[in-house]
Formats: C-alpha cells, sequence, structure tokens
C-alpha cells in the first residue's frame, strides 16, 4: 500500500461506493424477472443478474449508452428466456417506479465524507450515472451537496475508464491530477484515475466476490475492504 502524503483532493465514485448499488440497479431487474418466473431459483437469479451487471459496467469502454437495456438482455439469454418474456419484462421494468432510481447510501458512508472534509480535504463525485440521478442521490446522502464539484456523464463525451471525468475534475478544482486520488469499487474506477495520473484506491465493499480479483489485476495505490477504512490513510490538512 503506498502513501497519499501529496493528496489533498478526493475524487468518489457513487454507485457501490458511496450508495448501494443492488437497490438501483439489481433490485429492479429482480422484480421484473419475478413478474415472469416467480418460481426461479433466487440464488441462480441473483448470481446471474449480478455478474452480467459487473460484467458490462466493466467493458463499457466509456459509453453508457443503452447499459440497462443490454445488462437486461445479456441477463435474460443466460436464463433463457423466450425473446418474448425478455420483451414482458423489459415491460414491467419500464414501468416499475423504483426502477434505477432507488438511491441507499452505503452504511457509514456519511460519517466518513464529513470526517474527511473536516480533515481539509477537497471532494468531488465523479460518476457516470447521469444529472437526474445525481440529483435524487442529494436528497438520500446529504453530503453531495456540500462536495466541491460533482463531474456526471453530462459533463464529458467519455466516462471511465477514459480519464476525461478525472481531468477536468482536477482542472475545475485547479489541482494537478496527481494530488488527486480516484476512489471507486470498479476495475473502471482504477483504470481511469491511472489514465488521468492519479493515484487509486479500490473498495471491495458488497462486489468483492466478483471484483477481487479484477481490482487487484488494475493494481491500485490501495486496496480496501470498506469505504470506512479511509479516514486511516488522509489524516488532517489544517
Amino acid at each position: 500500500m503506498k502513501t497519499f502524503h501529496n493528496v489533498d483532493t478526493l475524487l468518489f465514485d457513487m454507485d457501490g461506493t458511496l450508495t448501494d448499488l443492488g437497490k438501483r440497479w439489481w433490485d429492479p431487474f429482480f422484480r421484473a424477472y419475478d413478474k415472469i418466473r416467480p418460481e426461479e431459483n433466487q440464488i441462480k437469479k441473483k448470481e446471474i443478474f449480478e455478474k452480467t451487471l459487473i460484467s458490462i459496467m466493466e467493458t463499457s469502454m466509456g459509453s453508457p449508452r443503452m447499459l440497462k437495456l443490454k445488462t437486461f438482455w445479456r441477463a435474460s439469454r443466460d436464463l433463457e428466456l423466450s425473446l418474448f418474456d425478455t420483451f414482458r419484462a423489459i415491460k414491467f421494468l419500464r414501468t416499475d417506479p423504483l426502477a434505477f432510481k432507488d438511491i441507499q447510501p452505503l452504511d457509514g458512508v456519511e460519517e466518513v465524507l464529513k470526517t474527511l472534509q473536516f480533515r481539509g480535504y477537497k471532494m468531488a463525485l465523479v460518476t457516470s450515472a447521469g444529472d437526474d440521478t445525481v440529483e435524487k442521490a442529494k436528497l438520500k446522502l446529504k453530503m453531495l451537496n456540500s462536495f466541491d464539484l460533482i463531474i456526471t456523464r453530462n459533463s464529458v463525451k467519455r466516462i471511465k475508464p477514459y480519464p476525461d471525468a478525472i481531468l477536468l475534475a482536477s482542472k475545475e478544482l485547479g489541482k494537478n491530477p496527481s494530488s488527486c486520488v480516484m476512489i471507486g469499487d470498479f476495475p473502471q474506477d482504477v483504470q481511469a484515475g491511472k489514465n488521468a495520473g492519479a493515484k487509486t484506491i479500490a473498495i471491495l465493499g458488497l462486489n468483492a466476490k466478483y471484483t477481487r480479483e479484477r481490482l487487484i489485476e488494475k493494481n491500485p495505490d490501495a486496496l480496501l475492504s470498506s469505504i470506512q477504512e479511509l479516514p486511516e490513510l488522509f489524516p488532517n490538512l489544517v
């Protein structure tokens, strides 16, 4: 694990890092699929959707277009849904009022962010979610309202793993990327940080069984089990 003595700016991913990825992404798929096959083995269904989502998000290659549809389509193939049932499930998904909108902060996140802000660090959100989603997140995670900057997929042409969002964040904050650290739970968070010349911290969190090996392969500057370990790496700046 490397040191972060020259870092004064913390850039956070949102889904899976600060908020519950499962609530926003997996649960809508489960609810739609249950309408089609309520008798399906729940463990099998959960594993397929999780692996499918993570696989697609890891290989999105900078484009968020049609991500939800691609995710559901691939999972439907793995679950052996007929074409008719796939479109039925997509219809249920589109009419679910909470689909991709149920944003829940992870345990301890608010306290961690308050601690780091109190210690004098600049903080920015660098997420591949859109402006509308982030506005909803601000209502659930109040600390986002006091961040120095928020960069969404609407701010850049290419999302992570491209460095565009991190480079824009460092420019807007008047920082050199080398004084910033990108903190996220997926390999493309780490790759984007490296591509931008920033430090990187990977959070294993709830998705560890799917992402651990890939995160280790990316060789982040630090690999943490939980975001609650973060304050140990960043003492008071002021």
